[in-house]
């Protein structure tokens, strides 16, 4: 985990572009320090039977104050969220990336009182998950098909706490971005070593939350299992997700449905400039073929389907720049996608 993330939930692998804050340290930095920072980046798609696509993955420029007692954080940009398994979609398409969480998809002002405890307010990148929103955030370019069922972002309050090798977090929020229906997330991390971090996330929203833009399936509470382990070069970060639907009249219902899913990420790093990673993801949906109640679909390939992803991407990388190749393949019930992708980008 980055150093800021990781003080404050343990919850993501790789640092958000709008930096989550984070309890005061015991030697903070200078309180007063505003920063800018950005990344741009290209990437093309080449799916099996379908044209090829080149588009913008990130085009984001972050102002944050991460120290003092008073902290703000805002990006501002445009972006793409490819996932394996799904159709391409550009970056200003309507109905998808830029146009589902807006030209501003983070912005937070936090409160720290001491070296334990942080409130933060604002649109917030979510405690459930063990990949980011980002495709220059992760391992892989492409998201996978769990972050795919889990939330993205969401509007709310936040409260964390950090103690030595515990960190927690809870928050009051719209859960998938609903707008007005509330929903608990949470998260629970410990961190026996250096090399390693545990931690159990979850998210329940209100049972007779609809679906909206980001998600056909709202009222879904996820509880997910997370371990980040390192082995010299080796990093693994392996997690669980148990999804369960309730049954709800409001929503269109009618009766409870539930899905898992289980995945590792590995990260080989050869050098300081090259690594390969790997990604592999098994999903299903416990419900029955033919199901017909409208929530028993929640991996999205039907009633009773399940899915197996594989993803590899190995990356190069030379001082604020990078370059990046990789290959999937989703084999699921009455579908099957191959695919390759170049990304370069660089950091600023």
């Amino acid at each position: 985990m980055h150093s800021i993330i990781a003080a404050l939930v343990l919850a993501q692998a790789i640092a958000s572009p709008s930096p989550a804050p984070a309890p005061a340290a015991a030697s903070t930095p200078d309180p007063n320090v505003v920063t800018l920072s950005g990344i741009f980046s290209d990437y093309a798609v080449a799916t099996k039977n379908a044209p090829g696509t080149l588009d913008l993955s990130n085009a984001l420029l972050t102002v944050a104050k991460p120290n003092g007692t008073f902290r703000f954080a805002a990006t501002v940009g445009a972006y793409a969220f490819p996932v394996v398994g799904a159709p391409f979609a550009y970056a200003t398409d309507p109905g998808a990336n830029t146009s589902l969480y807006s030209w501003m998809p983070s912005a937070y002002v936090a409160w720290a009182p001491d070296a334990h405890w942080t409130i933060s307010a604002g649109k917030q990148t979510a405690l459930l998950g063990q990949e980011s929103d980002f495709t220059y955030q992760n391992a892989n370019i492409q998201r996978g098909l769990g972050w795919n069922v889990e939330p993205a972002f969401s509007r709310g309050v936040r409260a964390a706490y950090t103690s030595g090798r515990f960190t927690g977090a809870l928050e009051l929020n719209d859960g998938y971005y609903s707008g007005r229906y509330r929903a608990i997330e949470g998260l629970a991390g410990w961190a026996p070593s250096a090399s390693t971090d545990m931690m159990f996330a979850f998210i329940v929203p209100n049972r007779d939350t609809p679906g909206n833009p980001t998600t056909s399936i709202g009222n879904k509470a996820e509880y997910d299992l997370m371990l980040t382990q390192s082995f010299g070069k080796l990093s693994l970060t392996p997690y669980y997700l148990l999804i369960e639907s309730p049954a709800s009249a409001t929503a269109g219902f009618t009766s409870a449905e539930s899905a898992s899913l289980g995945s590792v990420i590995g990260t080989w790093q050869f050098s300081p400039v090259l690594s390969l990673a790997g990604r592999y993801e098994r999903f299903v949906n416990h419900s029955a073929a033919g199901d017909p109640s409208a929530n028993a679909d929640l991996l999205g390939y039907g009633a009773g389907s399940s899915a197996t992803s594989w993803t590899l991407t190995p990356q190069y990388t030379f001082g604020r720049y990078f370059v990046r190749l990789e290959g999937s393949r989703v084999d699921a019930t009455g579908f099957r996608q191959s695919r390759a992708l170049i990304e370069a980008g660089v950091k600023i």
